[in-house]
């Protein structure tokens, strides 16, 4: 029988080797962690604007987007990249040094300014990349992502169904000024004609709630650019 340094001893030296393994597994894995989040980000950019394929989706990119990052005065910032940048911690520094990161498709036929923006769900962050017309005021499309949403009900903003109504809508009123598009409680409601309204999901108040707040609060933070580009 061993004796309790022993047992100690032995205790110690694996529970090192054990961490020493799983931090070289984490090192060595995070190259192609972040190859693949980075994927998953463009993809997402693209899928607001156009239907993806994989197989070009890293050309599509790069034939397809220009990356802009602005302030909240509306000016572009020219040493910073867009990409790069943590919308999440962009959100918690002061409207003097926070970035606004804006991808702008364009090809043949169209120009389109992609938003991201996050929030807060009922279990978690959400997160949307919000595809606006060159009117800087229809929406074009939305993609909606989440961390922790209940299936089947605030995991539902991922749906189509509950992504396409967005297309149309209006974050601006018809004198100019921004109107958040605002999701409401419950399933079934008559929205067609409204230009600022949803239709919600049955059993999700939380989650729309939080979908709501994220667009009033994220959109409008970009109303000194569309204003420039309007003008």
């Amino acid at each position: 029988m061993h004796s309790n340094r022993y047992t100690f001893l032995y205790a110690m030296g694996f529970t090192a080797l054990v961490a020493l393994v799983l931090a070289v597994a984490a090192t060595s894995l995070y190259p192609l962690q972040k190859i693949n989040e980075d994927q998953a980000k463009r993809k997402a950019i693209l899928q607001s604007v156009m239907e993806v394929n994989e197989e070009t989706l890293e050309a599509d990119y790069s034939n397809f987007i220009t990356e802009v990052v602005v302030n909240v005065d509306g000016e572009e910032v020219a040493d910073a990249v867009a990409f790069d940048l943590d919308v999440a911690k962009e959100s918690k520094k002061s409207p003097e040094e926070r970035l606004l990161p804006l991808f702008v498709y364009k090809d043949d036929s169209r120009t389109n300014f992609i938003i991201p923006i996050q929030g807060t769900g009922l279990w978690g962050p959400i997160s949307a990349f919000v595809a606006l017309e060159d009117d800087v005021t229809t929406i074009y499309g939305v993609v909606f992502d989440h961390e922790k949403e209940t299936p089947g009900l605030g995991a539902e903003i991922k749906t189509d169904r509950f992504q396409d109504q967005y297309k149309g809508k209006k974050i601006y009123d018809i004198s100019g000024t921004f109107a958040t598009i605002a999701v409401l409680k419950g399933s079934g409601n008559d929205v067609e004609s409204e230009p600022h309204i949803v239709d919600g999901i049955s059993g999700s108040t939380m989650t729309t709630n939080g979908v709501t707040t994220m667009f009033g609060e994220e959109l409008q933070n970009y109303s000194p650019y569309f204003n420039k580009i309007k003008s």
